[in-house]
């Protein structure tokens, strides 16, 4: 089986379009996550610039502040569901998209009692933590039926800064959590979810592309008669194809993990911290990205044997792309073909639903291996069907009488 896997890693490297799968691999990591934007999200926050009035003289505008204490997000998350209750609307999640949908009796008092369970914490607030406001609105989520905005992560409760003094503020509560995030040893982990968030869009399409048409290849070559002739198992030779193109595709991410890992400790200034990041964004990437990348070499190998065309699976995949992109934090349902946490931190909110990612990422890995299974069993099936066809063939000769020449009984 070794020598299959070497062979077809060969092939690989003579596909064009594995290099163009890097090419946009390549360009996808340098115009997604090794941005300016990037760095001054993942880097520290500039305190030492005096805030800007974006607005006017008459309305002043400093930017936008997420709520930082259990009054100010409270307020926030009250003044939200007010909103929604004299709306009689609120957004759930459709297919990854939010969408306005219609309040049911039962849903307004969940939303009232909301309210109401907020004004307890308002009267408080020094009593409750921001992660019992934040079960309030988690409480209400499973009221709308676990798809709502309410869901933790997904409502975004920032309110605008109407004073210079506000804005000072702001950036010192910033600067107190991004030093809290260094000190707690987040700040690489987050860079590597990061990267391993925007890396997951290009790993759950581009893959396709190349498996929707390896079993397929032997036949537009005319050798697939030549090799269902051979005895060789399916299970080695489907096998051997799938951990090939595993392995390429995945060498090219686990480089680009390695120069993510080094580019942000260079360009954030982390002077010593490449040994620890190297081995960061390599896990995140292997544990986050990686199984996406793996199920999507298995599906495009079973659904080119189970339609036997290659564009019919990468149709599908491009559906079940679409489908996953969004929300970009929040859901991670086994439908959802890859992981988005469109954040650097909210680290309490990771922690929140890592057992929901674990699992999700789990049922990946065991899809792959089933998907890669089918793919044998149909290749084999189609081997078996032309051996039958083959042997019948050759029987209705043998059984077919010859036919005199002309003349030759004269």
């Amino acid at each position: 089986m070794m020598a299959l896997i070497g062979k077809e890693m060969r092939m690989t490297l003579r596909s064009l379009v594995f290099y163009l799968f890097v090419i946009a691999s390549v360009f996808f990591y340098f115009t997604s996550y090794a941005t300016e934007e990037t760095w001054g999200e993942v880097g520290p926050p500039a305190a030492s610039v005096t805030p800007q009035n974006l607005g006017t003289a008459e309305q002043p505008y400093y930017g936008w502040k997420q709520p930082d204490n259990t009054l100010e997000l409270a307020q926030r998350m009250k003044r939200e569901i007010g909103f929604d209750l004299n709306a009689g609307t609120t957004d759930k999640l459709k297919l990854g998209f939010p969408l306005k949908s219609r309040l049911t009796a039962d849903e307004q008092e969940a939303l009232t009692q909301g309210v109401s369970k907020l004004d307890q914490i308002l009267e408080a607030p020094d009593k409750y933590t921001m992660a019992d406001v934040y079960a309030v609105a988690g409480e209400i989520d499973k009221q709308l039926g676990g798809n709502s905005m309410y869901k933790a992560g997904l409502r975004d409760y920032s309110y605008p800064i109407e004073s210079y003094e506000e804005a000072v503020k702001a950036q010192e509560s910033i600067l107190s959590g991004y030093n809290a995030k260094v000190n707690a040893g987040e700040l690489l982990p987050g860079a590597a979810r990061y990267f391993s968030d925007y890396m997951s869009l290009p790993a759950g399409i581009f893959p396709v592309f190349l498996s929707a048409f390896l079993l397929l290849r032997d036949r537009s070559s005319r050798m697939n008669e030549l090799i269902y002739s051979r005895r060789v198992s399916p299970w080695v030779y489907v096998g051997s194809k799938f951990i090939a193109q595993g392995i390429m595709l995945s060498l090219v991410y686990l480089i680009l993990a390695v120069i993510g890992g080094w580019q942000t400790v260079h360009t954030l200034g982390l002077t010593g911290q490449t040994v620890q990041a190297i081995p960061v964004f390599l896990s995140y990437t292997a544990w986050w990205l990686l199984p996406t990348l793996w199920v999507s070499v298995a599906f495009g190998m079973f659904g080119s044997m189970l339609f036997r065309r290659g564009i019919v699976p990468i149709a599908l995949q491009i559906v079940w792309w679409f489908v996953s992109v969004l929300p970009l934090m929040g859901s991670y349902g086994l439908n959802r073909l890859f992981i988005r946490f469109n954040s650097p931190d909210d680290y309490q909110l990771y922690r929140g639903w890592a057992d929901e990612i674990a699992l999700n990422r789990s049922f990946y890995l065991l899809l792959a291996i089933l998907l890669t299974a089918g793919a044998a069993w149909l290749w084999e099936r189609n081997r078996s069907r032309m051996d039958s066809a083959q042997s019948l063939g050759r029987k209705k000769t043998k059984r077919t009488p010859a036919v005199p020449a002309p003349g030759a009984l004269r």
